[in-house]
């Protein structure tokens, strides 16, 4: 199959999250199995627009320092959404199918392609997240606006990261056929496992600038735990520079590499999730496979990914109830090592290989699915 993935942010792009890094998992198990993967993304204004010729009939020849799939930047904000249809429809002769990621409003593929189309879609932001996120101005319309972006997707197939999206895109309408393909996890890449830090830890991990992951939340949670162990510490692991002026008593890692954030996840007892909203929960499946567990806000998204890993939900949405959840952990460390391990166990049943799987299940039939049109 050749592929044209489109999303707003690359690999590269500074402000690549979650959502990247799984489409980038995705598209490297595609041409690892021989697929023609193409990504269309945003142009960053240090790299501009990459030149483009149309694949020989199969993948990139991947190596150290190319990856299997090739990738395309061009047009920035509601121009690139332009220039992703430009780019799709000049060369259609060289794609069998078209993947268009929703992040909050897709590229609108169902209205202009004139190949079958496959639609991705992480999570819902929702009114939490749009109560955190996005100008002022648009917090109060943003469901709305969300509703509407949705709309020309109504049967469409497309492919989503959780049976929570999943149930959330039912109730706005969504009817095509759906695909769920969780995130894998990698072990963790240190041979040895460091020991748990010798003071009870806490670790939070997320984009320390992204309102909607709710750090003052944890930060003010562990507050509360320190009021009752005042030996517990507080790690803030995450992409973003940290704080000029930290609290004090929280220890920032800001973009650490991949290694040294497993090592911390390794070291710490116990993480903790306070978003607003998740489309499945990726730091508690890290944190999982890492063997330690997770207490999470009763937050679409974190309560499935919690209970698939052996985690913990407080009874509400406050740091309070996440205090008084965490702080009997704290004091049974026995407990703690226990879940850790369970937590562990269930992380590894999460492969890459079977979201793999998945995509390519979801991509054939999306080309011999009634509703495809063919150029």
């Amino acid at each position: 199959m050749r592929v044209l993935f489109l999303t707003w942010r690359g690999p590269e792009d500074a402000r690549a999250g979650g959502a990247e890094a799984y489409v980038r998992r995705i598209a490297d198990g595609l041409a690892a199995r021989g697929h023609a993967v193409t990504w269309f993304c945003e142009g960053r204004p240090d790299a501009g627009e990459a030149p483009w010729e149309p694949p020989p009939g199969g993948p990139a020849e991947p190596g150290p320092e190319r990856p299997g799939f090739r990738i395309v930047a061009g047009g920035r904000g509601l121009g690139q959404r332009c220039a992703a249809a430009r780019f799709a429809v000049a060369h259609r002769s060289h794609f069998d199918v078209v993947v268009d990621q929703i992040a909050v409003a897709g590229f609108l593929a169902p209205l202009w392609s004139p190949l079958p189309v496959l639609a991705l879609v992480h999570q819902r932001a929702g009114p939490e997240v749009w109560a955190l996120e996005g100008p002022a101005a648009l917090r109060r319309a943003g469901p709305a606006f969300e509703a509407l972006m949705l709309r020309p997707y109504r049967d469409t197939p497309f492919v989503t990261v959780s049976q929570t999206t999943l149930s959330d895109l039912r109730a706005a309408g969504l009817r095509g056929r759906a695909h769920v393909a969780y995130n894998g996890v990698d072990p963790p890449r240190r041979s040895a496992a460091p020991a748990r830090a010798p003071r009870p830890t806490l670790v939070f991990l997320g984009r320390l600038q992204a309102r909607a992951k709710r750090l003052p939340d944890a930060i003010a949670a562990w507050r509360l735990v320190q009021a009752e162990l005042p030996d517990t510490e507080l790690w803030v692991v995450g992409r973003g520079p940290a704080p000029r002026e930290a609290p004090p008593g929280v220890d920032f890692h800001p973009d650490v590499s991949a290694p040294d954030r497993d090592a911390l996840l390794q070291r710490a007892w116990l993480l903790v999730a306070t978003s607003a909203r998740e489309g499945w929960g990726r730091m508690v499946l890290e944190a999982a496979a890492a063997g330690t567990a997770s207490a999470v806000y009763p937050a679409p998204g974190l309560v499935e990914a919690a209970r698939a890993t052996a985690g913990v939900v407080a009874r509400q949405e406050s740091p309070r109830a996440m205090a008084d959840l965490v702080v009997p952990l704290l004091r049974d460390p026995a407990r703690l090592r226990a879940m850790g391990e369970a937590a562990r166990e269930a992380a590894l049943r999460f492969r890459w290989p079977d979201a793999v799987d998945v995509w390519e299940e979801a991509l054939r039939k999306s080309m011999a699915g009634p509703g495809a049109r063919r150029r």
